[in-house]
């Protein structure tokens, strides 16, 4: 078999906070193995809530970088690239609004200054500082906001996901990796993934899951099992959230 080319990459930054990684929880009963896991962001008063975007958003923006795809190549990756989202918009409930093509490639605190709420790039190690190194074909995270409300002395907290945004070593990307659905070492594979982390969901040792953290012959096309009860926990099932406050808007 040949070796599982990694796709390890999650990230979760508190726009209200100092940027710091988050704790992530499995949802099984004790001693079974993973199936899906949750991001969850850990608040001032000793709190967690799972980090997921609004359920009663009109739709979630995007915009795609095809700035190292080859011209001639540029269609295919689009192509697999929306097909993806709609899969995870089947399981989530959620419109992903495509808004054409941009320049934008996602690093390091410039989750703010987007001007889509996920940025998809197809890019190069050496682009940006999220890492894509060795066997790494890319990064996928997000960025959340939250708000307090203190009544009686009692704080609560609102926590809502902002941004989004999805890294590719395309370079790496187009040499390893077909195109088309099917399970196996697809792009699509590797673009599930990611914007699975977009969404909110993080890392599993069940191989059977999209979410495993490296891309193998046996992996699922796009989504399995326990993958989609996941997407669906974050999804537009899981309520409204009030983002009238939050540090950004939506850009819908």
């Amino acid at each position: 078999m040949p070796k599982p080319l990694a796709v390890v990459g999650a990230t979760l930054v508190p726009l209200a906070l100092t940027v710091v990684p988050m704790a992530t929880t499995p949802l099984v009963a004790d001693g079974a193995v993973a199936t899906y896991k949750l991001s969850y962001a850990s608040l001032p008063n000793g709190t967690k809530q799972v980090v997921r975007w609004n359920g009663c958003q009109l739709g979630i923006t995007y915009k795609v970088n095809l700035g190292a795809v080859p011209l001639a190549q540029r269609a295919a990756v689009l192509a697999d690239t929306q097909k993806a989202l709609v899969q995870v918009q089947n399981s989530t409930g959620f419109r992903f609004v495509y808004k054409g093509s941009t320049t934008e490639v996602p690093r390091v605190g410039s989750m703010p200054k987007q001007t889509a709420e996920l940025v998809v790039a197809f890019t190069s190690p050496t682009k940006t500082d999220y890492p894509l190194s060795g066997s790494t074909l890319g990064q996928g995270g997000l960025y959340y906001g939250w708000v307090s409300r203190t009544v009686s002395g009692k704080t609560t907290y609102t926590v809502a996901a902002q941004r989004g945004f999805v890294v590719i070593d395309t370079p790496q990307m187009l040499s390893q990796l077909k195109s088309g659905t099917g399970t196996g070492l697809r792009r699509q594979n590797l673009l599930s993934h990611e914007l699975g982390h977009a969404v909110g969901l993080q890392h599993v040792d069940d191989t059977h899951q999209q979410m495993y953290p490296s891309l193998r012959t046996t992996s699922p096309q796009f989504f399995y099992t326990g993958d989609r009860t996941g997407l669906t926990k974050v999804g537009k099932p899981a309520g409204c959230i009030n983002t009238a406050y939050m540090p950004l808007p939506d850009l819908n």
